[in-house]
């Protein structure tokens, strides 16, 4: 029954049947029982695959290298800032204001600073990722041609399938043997 289910709603989506309501015609019915199916779990491939776990470690580890730098900036500007509300009574109005619109540009440029880094990141993630989604992209593509699956569904777009209709665990497999790890470009986190 579920897999009726399944593959009515495949032959819709690639446009085999009309109208949900109508029953299908013959012809329709003999296109639609020549389809192979298979079910892809593309968001536990990502978490799962070895490639993944690597980017999240190369991310954890150059997102804290980044907030420690930071920080030790942070706590150098604080320090200046207390320096400098130590001096206000034996300054002279205009050298404060000089003192302050110097450190107030230099917290500015921290934020800034601490901005870039925070887009360095969400574009090398990005970039690497890509990296994986096009390699997923191919070993699915091996996988339909081998055992000429006509239609592979996303597991989040199927209610219920029958678990012999996934593929995921062979992607996963095939995906981990082709590409162990991915490189995480932080120095040029655009190219592609």
């Amino acid at each position: 029954m579920a897999r009726w289910i399944v593959i009515a709603a495949a032959a819709m989506v690639a446009g085999l049947l009309g109208s949900p309501f109508s029953p299908p015609s013959p012809a329709h019915a003999a296109d639609a029982e020549k389809l192979v199916i298979a079910v892809l779990d593309v968001q536990s491939v990502l978490r799962r695959a070895a490639a993944a776990k690597g980017i999240g470690v190369a991310m954890e580890a150059r997102r804290k290298a980044f907030e420690e730098e930071i920080a030790a900036e942070r706590k150098e500007l604080k320090a200046e800032e207390q320096k400098l509300r130590k001096q206000s009574t034996i300054l002279s109005p205009e050298a404060m204001n000089e003192k302050r619109r110097d450190l107030e540009t230099r917290i500015s440029d921290l934020r800034r600073k601490a901005e870039q880094r925070r887009g360095i990141l969400s574009r090398a993630f990005t970039g690497a990722t890509r990296k994986l989604r096009n390699e997923i992209a191919k070993v699915l593509a091996e996988l339909m041609a081998e055992r000429k699956i006509t239609l592979t569904l996303a597991r989040k777009a199927v209610l219920v399938f029958d678990q012999r209709l996934s593929v995921t665990e062979e992607v996963l497999r095939r995906l981990d043997k082709n590409l162990p790890n991915v490189a995480v470009d932080f120095k040029n986190p655009d190219a592609k």
